[in-house]
């Protein structure tokens, strides 16, 4: 009998060591995996800063192309710059409160 409880040990043993073993590596691929969404969600942020940039800039592009046209590009253009001052406003009324 002591040598089929020995072996339950051993086998209990040994199951346990695997399973920390499998513990420790989900710990490091948890680690690993938080990682690189930390640098996935930068990366995000720096494109979507870039994406309003280039759009402020085509705006802007915009409003250079239509201050030299006609008179509906020129209602346009106030239409857009009106827009940009809203939002300016917008703005400063946030950092406001």
């Amino acid at each position: 009998m002591t040598n089929r409880y020995e072996e339950l040990i051993n086998a209990f043993e040994k199951r346990l060591r695997k399973l920390i073993s499998e513990y420790k590596s989900l710990q490091e691929q948890n680690a690993a995996l938080k990682a690189e969404l930390d640098r996935k969600q930068t990366d995000l942020m720096h494109a979507y800063q870039e994406v309003l940039e280039l759009r402020k800039n085509y705006d802007h592009l915009q409003i250079a192309k239509n201050l030299g046209g006609s008179e509906a590009e020129k209602a346009e253009s106030k239409q857009q710059i009106t827009k940009m001052v809203r939002e300016i406003d917008k703005c400063l009324a946030l950092l406001d409160e």
